[in-house]
């Protein structure tokens, strides 16, 4: 189970999980109903919304998408790829579909687009730390 979560890009369930809302009509209607409410220690109402919740599920996606970029295996290459293709998806759907044409959504691509940025970045800079140990022994 494990496995398979390093090589599936979490935007990619994350844009899936949208796209299932969308067709049962409850985002982008339903973005910024009220989840629940919660009285903080200030006194203070925090009332998160759907919108919320997607953005911080995004969040999530990209701490663990990010912990997966240190790795230097075949399995991550794949991993780059498939993020690159779930970016496209991203910016396809924004740019075109009227459901995709929100702050949320665009928050959710720029996660992805900083996925695949970062994700490339650092793996590169793994593999080339892993090559200049490898020289000196």
């Amino acid at each position: 189970m494990i496995r398979l979560l390093q090589l599936i890009p979490l935007f990619g369930v994350i844009l899936l999980a949208y796209w299932f809302f969308v067709t049962i009509n409850v985002f982008p209607q339903h973005l910024n109903t009220v989840l629940h409410s919660f009285t903080l220690p200030s006194g203070v109402t925090w009332k998160p919304t759907w919108g919320d919740l997607m953005v911080m599920t995004g969040v999530l996606a990209l701490y663990f998408e990010l912990f997966k970029a240190t790795r230097t295996t075949e399995a991550s290459i794949f991993d780059h790829m498939l993020s690159t293709f779930v970016l496209i998806g991203y910016l396809v759907v924004w740019l075109i579909y009227p459901w995709g044409g929100n702050s949320v959504f665009l928050i959710l691509a720029a996660m992805s687009f900083l996925d695949v940025i970062a994700g490339f970045t650092i793996t590169i800079s793994s593999a080339r730390r892993d090559l200049a140990l490898g020289g000196n022994l």
